[in-house]
């Protein structure tokens, strides 16, 4: 196809832009986007659409649109001034005006794929390979094993500052989730299209392909708004998860990333729970690599700290590295069960330490620049005794996504294993992200073993308390929330949290104990009968 306006050409079927017959460089995506803005000049092309045609669905900011308007504008002699050709349209999108040729097809009668066809299938193969979108799909690609959510836009009933957070809370959950390793989310604009049509969940799983719904709703009542939100299982449409709260009108514009990280953070381990379960039902050998993978995370959180757990949680994290050798969530995630397991004491095989330093490095060597390879591999160092190395992975860890928990919560440990009091702050602020994650109980023993090392003992108590009540499955908050209460002259009540820790774990030695009392805490703990 060939579209003509004063000297210039644009050549679909060869991919060239050319100005009196001579071919001129232009980006392929600029390239791509000029395409898509002659395909469709009868209208005016909203942002949302160009995001979802010309990048499949991956989220991008609008900065990075606005540069490629920019770009194509240069290409054919326009600017954002003139106007010329692609001409802006406030609060709406972007526009072709240029007076166009008819298209033609190139070379005679050869058929030629439409334009938006070609863009479907390129949008298909853009998504599949993560990367731009090229107008000619290269070749077929296995389908995406990921799992898929569609988000659905807010039901808005309320003024604009509520509109404003409705949406905002809808972008915002988009990017966390779509940042997540292992989930695909779907288009904002064909989440729109089943919002404003009411398909039903069943519906929507089946035309996008999700398996799971993220439905809510915003209403103004008064001088509070009412935020209501599921997560919905389409096969049997099953309300996985629901928050329903009451927010204050007010506050609500500076409340916006709290409220989101409280969503997501829910969601993800709602959705490991019901996959943890599902996989459990095939057969081992028929698990890909990376469902292995989500395997072996799930195990810790769903069955607790033990031996056993953190045994089956290596064995299926090394599975997943022989199916795929260049999967760096599994070696990341092995060399951090290794060497946390090892710190207290649930992995004592010979040999963990060169299995979790190996891990490391060919984790870091797969993908040092993603997020949660950096927030296990460094909290894995550090574990190991190499902090220094350990702190600077984790520091670029949240630098690159702030709102990864794990990576705060275990520079926090780190920076606080060195007596970095700032360690605090970080470790606080990783549990405030994402209050209920399965992982709490055992940072809040973290957190309160470093409290009761710095002095403050009546924090100590109150936070190891917390991750006691968090988690019912993990002896450590129990064994340091014993060690506080000695400390405090509360033998009988520290009697009763290490022997909560035994009901846990009945072999519970005197070494596991000792393993978490400085010097100076042994005298009470031998006084009130506690190493016993």
């Amino acid at each position: 196809m060939s579209y003509t306006f004063d000297q210039f050409e644009v050549d679909t079927d060869n991919y060239q832009l050319r100005c009196n017959g001579k071919p001129l460089a232009i980006e392929p995506q600029v390239f791509n986007l000029l395409a898509y803005l002659l395909a469709h000049r009868s209208n005016v092309v909203s942002k949302d659409e160009l995001m979802d045609k010309l990048w499949a669905g991956k989220i991008i900011s609008e900065s990075t649109l606005s540069s490629c308007i920019k770009d194509a504008r240069k290409a054919i002699g326009d600017d954002g001034k003139e106007q010329k050709y692609i001409a802006t349209v406030n609060r709406r999108g972007f526009r072709f005006v240029g007076e166009v040729t008819e298209p033609q097809a190139v070379g005679g009668s050869a058929a030629v794929q439409p334009v938006d066809e070609q863009l479907r299938q390129s949008a298909i193969a853009g998504s599949q390979e993560g990367g731009s979108v090229c107008l000619f799909p290269i070749r077929n690609l296995a389908p995406d094993k990921r799992i898929v959510i569609a988000v659905l836009p807010f039901q808005c009933l309320g003024g604009e500052l509520v509109e404003f957070c409705a949406e905002s809370l809808y972008e915002d959950i988009n990017i966390h989730l779509a940042r997540t390793p292992g989930f695909l989310v779907t288009s904002r604009n064909s989440a729109a299209y089943y919002r404003a049509h009411q398909a039903s969940h069943s519906h929507i799983g089946q035309e996008l392909g999700a398996q799971y719904v993220v439905d809510g709703a915003i209403r103004s009542l008064g001088d509070q708004i009412n935020l209501s939100i599921k997560l919905v299982e389409v096969d049997g449409d099953r309300v996985l998860w629901g928050l329903r709260k009451n927010l204050p009108l007010a506050d609500l514009a500076t409340q916006l990333e709290d409220i989101t990280l409280s969503i997501t953070s829910a969601i993800e381990p709602e959705i490991n729970r019901v996959e943890f379960a599902s996989l459990r039902k095939r057969r081992q050998v028929d698990l890909a690599a990376w469902e292995l993978y989500r395997q072996g995370h799930s195990v810790l959180g769903l069955k607790g700290w033990s031996e056993e757990s953190f045994q089956e949680c290596a064995d299926l994290l090394r599975q997943a590295i022989s199916k795929d050798p260049e999967l760096a969530f599994a070696h990341a995630y092995l060399s951090l069960t290794l060497a946390i397991g090892h710190l207290v004491g649930l992995v004592n095989h010979d040999g963990w330490h060169e299995e979790a330093l190996a891990a490391a490095e060919k984790a870091l060597l797969l993908d040092s620049q993603d997020p949660d390879v950096l927030g296990y591999v460094g909290c894995a160092f550090a574990d190991m005794g190499d902090y220094f190395r350990g702190i600077k992975l984790l520091e670029r860890c949240v630098e690159l996504d702030p709102s990864n928990a794990q990576g705060w919560a275990a520079l926090g440990a780190a920076q606080l294993q060195i007596g970095e009091e700032r360690g605090f702050t970080n470790m606080y602020h990783g549990i405030r992200i994402s209050p209920r994650d399965n992982r709490i109980g055992a940072w809040g023993a973290l957190l309160a073993r470093a409290l009761l090392s710095f002095g403050r003992l009546d924090e100590a108590i109150e936070v190891a308390q917390n991750a006691c009540a968090f988690d019912d499955k993990i002896f450590l908050p129990r064994v340091v929330l014993g060690i506080a209460l000695a400390q405090a002259d509360q033998p009988q009540a520290a009697a009763t949290a290490i022997d909560d820790a035994r009901r846990i774990r009945p072999n519970l030695s005197l070494g596991d104990i000792q393993r978490f009392v400085r010097p100076e805490e042994m005298p009470k703990m031998q006084q009130y009968a506690l190493l016993a």
